[in-house]
């Protein structure tokens, strides 16, 4: 990885973005994985340190799933500096995906919409990279924290049993597994987030998550499209199943009237600037509901410091970010911590866990 000590992704962005948005991405995936992304090194704070499930972070940035979706940069990923990072969704047998064009850019909007609908090689293979990165850190005393998206995909007939699966391969080789409910671009994953659905569903995987030598920490991943009743349901099974935190939140299927552009009117999951809002909301709304029990993570339009700080806020100690890549690129790990660090120091807070669910604490 080369470091520099500058910025040099405005310059190149107008170049990828004369590329289908797909293509782009590719590009921007096997220069990664070569090493010839330059980066600053991320700004090292000790205010920036956290705890999330026993787990100590240096700072709470994170990559989302969806960037990785075939686990082939994870070296690369922790080079950004990213503290965690999360790949896939994956599985259980390789999928195509739907045709393209399936990836649509919104500049104006720093958002993306995508249809992608779980492309990926599947368990068996995502088993044998991530094997094969588990080997290089074993030993290692700071080994970074990987976790893997699990999806049930096509034509699966028992919803719980593809979750089992996918748990059983891939748990020995990361350090949490998050089960994604609520892919926009799957209607047979939305239909898992019901009261009844997700109850079943989880009292089942964490009977088999029980049962594993080795336990990842188990999430799951919710849509941002919750009504009230939905977003109490979610917390109470959240918090009667025992697993170990929320992940807040996927792509959205809806869109926000300021969005003008045609390109909006295309199917798939929204992310970016116009999903931060609904899902910080959302956020706020999980933990008052779990009264903070339960760890969150918030994912959903991150682009500054300020964008995380306001997620910490509403009750995350720790967040993702996806779509800021893309549209900042590789630096914004850098930008986004030594700005929140600021924040966090001006409002007196010693570190990140003191100011996580600020927003609706008493006193």
């Amino acid at each position: 990885m080369i470091y520099l000590p500058f910025d040099v992704y405005p310059l190149l962005r107008p170049f990828l973005f004369l590329f289908d948005p797909e293509d782009a991405h590719k590009l921007a995936l096997f220069c990664l994985k070569w090493g010839v992304i330059p980066t600053r090194k991320v700004h090292k704070d000790s205010v920036l340190r956290t705890t999330f499930c026993g787990i100590d972070f240096d700072h709470p940035i994170g990559l989302g799933a969806g960037f990785d979706k075939q686990a082939e940069i994870i070296k690369s990923i922790f080079q950004l500096g990213f503290s965690f990072a999360e790949v896939g969704g994956v599985t259980p047998k390789p999928q195509p995906g739907n045709p393209r064009p399936r990836m649509f850019r919104l500049k104006e909007s720093k958002a993306l919409i995508n249809r992608f609908n779980l492309n990926n090689p599947g368990f068996d293979v995502f088993q044998r990279r991530l094997q094969a990165w588990h080997k290089k850190k074993t030993g290692e005393k700071n080994r970074p924290v990987l976790g893997v998206n699990i999806a049930k995909g096509d034509n699966c007939t028992d919803d719980a049993e593809a979750y089992i699966l996918g748990m059983k391969k891939l748990a020995p080789y990361v350090q949490f597994v998050t089960l994604n409910v609520s892919c926009p671009n799957e209607q047979c994953a939305r239909r898992l987030e019901g009261h009844d659905q997700l109850k079943e569903l989880l009292h089942r995987v964490k009977e088999a998550h029980n049962a594993l030598g080795i336990k990842p920490l188990l999430f799951i991943k919710i849509s941002p499209d919750q009504t009230e009743q939905q977003a109490k349901d979610v917390a109470e099974v959240a918090l009667s199943s025992g697993i170990d935190g929320l992940i807040v939140a996927n792509g959205t299927a809806s869109r926000p009237a300021s969005m003008t552009n045609p390109v909006a009117k295309e199917r798939g999951g929204l992310s970016g600037k116009p999903l931060f809002e609904m899902s910080t909301k959302l956020l706020g709304t999980l933990y008052q509901l779990t009264e903070g029990k339960i760890p969150l993570i918030g994912c959903g339009g991150v682009f500054t410091g300020a964008d995380a700080y306001k997620k910490i806020r509403a009750g995350a100690t720790l967040v993702q970010i996806y779509t800021g890549m893309i549209f900042e690129g590789s630096a914004i790990v850098s930008s986004v911590t030594k700005e929140l660090a600021a924040l966090l120091k001006r409002d007196g807070f010693s570190c990140v866990n003191d100011a996580v669910g600020a927003d609706f604490r008493k006193g």
